[in-house]
């Protein structure tokens, strides 16, 4: 299809973007809207939630699971809190 692709980045250089801007001026910092609410509904507005039973689903079944999903969606936080409360 014709969409847009992507810039490349190298590791070690400054990534091409990120989820928020803090006020105006240029930062790296992603903002939590959702600190202010509890911590098990902060895990549920995570993006990859909806995706929680799939993935402990395929992580039982394969030896081998790539998750792929954009900054912030809970990949890193959230996969191995599933696997711990499993």
């Amino acid at each position: 299809g014709g969409g847009m692709s992507k810039p490349m980045w190298r590791p070690g250089t400054k990534g091409p973007g990120i989820l928020e801007r803090a006020g105006d001026e240029r930062s790296d910092v992603i903002i939590n809207k959702n600190k202010n609410l509890p911590l098990t509904t902060q895990r549920q507005r995570l993006p990859i939630y909806a995706n929680r039973s799939q993935i402990l689903y395929l992580l039982e079944r394969y030896r081998t699971v790539i998750v792929v999903g954009e900054t912030g969606t809970g990949k890193t936080t959230q996969i191995p809190q599933y696997l711990y409360e499993a």
